[in-house]
């Protein structure tokens, strides 16, 4: 660079004649290093300027006598730094700080100062070096939006974001507190991997060690002690200029909780389409079957009549009675497909339906099992009473079976419910959604049931008791199905198992009744015969099915207080002495019900009857007795109805 000729500089203050000669050598090699300096240096005594360089003159656009003298801070320091400067020369602070700075045009640009003590002769001087620095500023503020937009768009796309060195934790933003539990002193200074699930440790240590960039997933460990699945995405970036790792990081638990959902979605619809399959079946068989059935009772019943030996007609009345059970498998396989007329609707108290089979199924629950009854009163449905009973009635031996005779409890709850929570989405039946719903909940503390066993307990024919065709739980959702509802159960291994129903609520008044149909006149002869010996039923059943009568039997007490509640007889002939329940005992649970079904009560012992008050049976019929004192009896209790 070729030096230009200096003025002459202004003589030190307090200076004598006898130092100028001293003072123009050392200003002659400070003019060469001051041409020679990449930034503008200023030379003053007390914040008087007596020297500035040429480079200071190309930054500020002043001429050299406008920034002499006292001037120079007036004209060139912005006024709110001027305070801070007139300081710092004051207190003679030496070091590097950044100013606003002012050109002669009026434009403004950010100056970085480093001041510096020194001496000129004997005489102290202070130098100041002057830098523009708007490019660097430009940069750096470049950079700090950059870094900014960066934190936004992390913040938008992940929940917590993590700036670590050397796998320490610098910095972190994001819901942290909401999601992990740990305020920012508790992550700041601290290692990533004491976050980390002892599971994924060391491949989180592998990849900060070895600097790996991209996604990957892991266990970060919350305050609490949750394991929290986080999907982390590493880039190398920087912070305030200085190189750092960036781990984004979302929380994976609400897709995991919807990838859970969506395999549950997945199976109900797989279980729904498998049973839709296995109804097509059995509701074609049970057709098909149906049609072989008609054949065997009728011809059955046309030798009944015409063989003359008594023990051919037993045989007969043998094949008659199979294939009358054989009659109610298919009926329960026809409900099943959903194929079957359930009958009649009226509007039916589902907790009043409840009290009066907890009464009848007394003698077939468990006598270790304590039912826990949760009821709303005035809840009515529109729906068919005898498959509603039905229904009823599987669910709740299916609960006392799940007990496996030991001690537990059955609780039974009907509330209304408007919207029906989400895990309805897997039941089987009718699509839920928000309305006016009646909730069934039939819960026990049982065994339960693994996963495999509750997404086959509605298929027909699977059963995990010893004894059992597997159609009780099957029919239930042909019966829930037809009335509009929907079904579902859940279960875990040693937990016992929830059965919930859903059924439209009928908000109307109860509907007038409907002229009978054809099978409700048949139900108005319909006897039920409650005797403990074969034989005696056998008899019973052809006399009365001779006058017309239709026939249910049952072989204990038991299964008479189920079968009243199930197939609604007009009247029914119960036996005093029976090995379980004894005929009083059934009736008093019958009355206990408030039912008035009329009962005719038989015995080999006259003074039976005596145990018994007199007004709760209609009729009494001592064995032996004759075919017209049978239909007397019956008569006279239907009268008396």
């Amino acid at each position: 660079m070729t030096a230009k000729t200096s003025t002459t500089p202004e003589p030190l203050p307090g200076v004598a004649a006898s130092e100028r000669d001293e003072s123009a050598r050392i200003r002659e090699r400070l003019e060469l290093l001051s041409w020679a300096s990449f930034e503008g240096l200023v030379f003053h005594v007390d914040g008087v300027v007596f020297d500035v360089n040429e480079r200071l003159l190309e930054i500020s656009g002043f001429a050299r006598d406008e920034l002499l003298g006292e001037q120079l801070l007036q004209r060139c320091v912005a006024p709110e730094d001027l305070p801070e400067v007139v300081r710092r020369m004051a207190n003679r602070i030496d070091g590097e700080y950044v100013i606003t700075a002012i050109r002669k045009d009026g434009s403004r640009f950010p100056a970085e100062l480093q001041s510096k003590q020194g001496t000129l002769g004997d005489r102290p001087v202070r130098v100041v070096a002057v830098r523009d620095v708007s490019e660097r500023e430009r940069a750096q503020a470049s950079l700090r939006e950059s870094e900014a937009r960066l934190r936004e768009l992390a913040a938008v796309a992940f929940d917590i974001t993590v700036f670590s060195r050397a796998g320490v934790i610098v910095d972190i933003s994001g819901s942290f507190e909401s999601i992990v539990g740990y305020s920012r002193e508790q992550l700041v200074g601290h290692h990533i991997l004491e976050f980390i699930a002892s599971t994924d440790a060391p491949s989180v240590g592998r990849g900060i060690a070895q600097r790996a960039v991209g996604a990957s997933e892991s266990i970060v460990m919350s305050a609490s002690g949750e394991a929290i699945p986080v999907e982390a995405l590493a880039v190398e970036s920087s912070l305030r200029g200085e190189p750092i790792r960036m781990s984004a990081l979302r929380d994976l638990r609400p897709q995991k909780k919807l990838e859970r959902e969506r395999r549950e979605l997945e199976r109900a619809f797989a279980q729904s389409q498998r049973l839709d399959g296995l109804g097509v079946l059995a509701g074609g068989i049970a057709h098909d079957f149906n049609n072989l059935l008609t054949v065997i009772l009728g011809s059955a019943d046309l030798l009944q009549d015409e063989l003359p030996d008594p023990r051919h007609r037993l045989f007969a009345s043998t094949i008659v009675e199979a294939a009358q059970r054989a009659a109610g498998l298919t009926a329960q396989m026809l409900a099943y497909a959903g194929k079957s007329e359930i009958g009649p609707r009226t509007a039916i108290d589902l907790g009043s339906l409840v009290e009066q089979l907890r009464i009848l199924l007394d003698a077939t629950l468990s006598k270790k099992a304590q039912v826990a009854l949760s009821l709303e009163t005035g809840k009515l449905v529109l729906g068919n009473r005898a498959t509603l009973t039905q229904l009823l009635m599987n669910l709740l031996t299916n609960a006392s079976d799940a007990l496996l005779d030991e001690p537990g409890t059955i609780g039974v709850r009907i509330c209304g419910v408007e919207r029906p929570d989400a895990r309805f989405t897997r039941a089987l039946g009718a699509r839920v959604s928000p309305g006016q719903w009646l909730l069934i909940e039939v819960t026990d503390t049982g065994v339960g049931m693994d996963e495999a066993t509750r997404m086959r307990v509605f298929e027909p024919f699977f059963t995990t008791k010893a004894h059992g065709h597997g159609l009780g739980l099957a029919a239930c959702v042909g019966i829930v199905s037809s009335h509009g509802g929907a079904i579902l159960v859940e279960s875990e291994p040693g937990r016992g198992s929830t059965f919930s129903v859903l059924l439209p609520a009928y908000q109307g008044d109860a509907p007038a009744p409907a002229p009978p149909a054809a099978h409700e006149r048949a139900a108005q002869r319909r006897i039920l015969i409650v005797d403990d010996e074969p034989l005696v039923r056998v008899q019973l059943r052809h006399a009365l099915e001779s006058q017309g009568y239709e026939v249910v039997e049952a072989a204990t007490g038991a299964e008479g207080l189920i079968a009243v509640a199930r197939d609604a007889p007009c009247a029914v002939v119960l036996d005093v002495t029976m090995p379980d329940l004894s005929g009083i005992e059934v009736l008093r649970r019958i009355r206990s019900t408030g039912s008035a079904l009329p009962v005719v009560l038989t015995s080999g012992y006259h003074r039976a009857a005596l145990d018994a008050e007199r007004d709760s049976f209609q009729a009494f019929l001592p064995k032996p007795y004759t075919l017209s004192e049978l239909l007397d009896a019956v008569e006279r209790a239907l009268a008396r109805r």
